[in-house]
């Protein structure tokens, strides 16, 4: 089984271009990830200040009263945790499912549609659980490029042609014994 990257037509409807371009979105995405799941592997123990304090140390040359760095460093410093193995999992796990799966969606892959749907409804619904706890407009704008992405991708399951398979399983003449 052979995978090509599959090009942006130039004639096909606006709706189908933002599904190609959203599915890119989510292998960018997808991709980026998993560079940082690998990243933490190679923190395996690393409290979260000390890697917040060393991304971010070129902000102290410029002020040490730098606002986000101080409320960023401030935050970890009160509530820190080492970096383990759960999250560098997570995040190359989530990376490689969002992957795959939207790699899968480009080629038409009948059965990426509903567990896609299914796994961004189940996103969906925690995201807004934990927007009700913490009012951020940064994870307000992840639920609604979500659900615009479900939406590109129930479209364009809805125009999947029904393969051989299916249309006998639905047609009863086909169904003799």
């Amino acid at each position: 089984m052979s995978l090509h990257v599959p090009d942006i037509e130039l004639f096909v409807p606006e709706e189908s271009k933002l599904f190609q371009i959203s599915m890119w979105w989510r292998i960018i995405y997808g991709i980026l990830r998993v560079i940082l799941g690998i990243t933490f592997l190679k923190l395996i123990g690393v409290q979260v200040s000390e890697f917040v304090h060393i991304i971010m140390s070129h902000e102290l040359t410029q002020g040490v009263n730098d606002i986000v760095f101080n409320k960023i460093y401030f935050l970890f410093e009160k509530h820190d945790f080492t970096i383990g193995y759960f999250i560098a999992g997570y995040f190359i796990f989530w990376g490689c499912v969002d992957i795959f799966l939207s790699l899968s969606l480009l080629h038409k892959v009948r059965i990426a549609y509903p567990i896609s749907i299914g796994l961004i409804s189940v996103f969906i619904l925690y995201s807004t659980f934990r927007f009700s706890y913490t009012h951020s407009l940064v994870l307000l704008g992840v639920i609604g490029i979500d659900i615009i992405i479900l939406y590109l991708i129930y479209s364009e399951y809805k125009k999947l042609k029904p393969t051989a398979h299916n249309s006998t399983l639905s047609d009863p003449l086909h169904h003799q014994s």
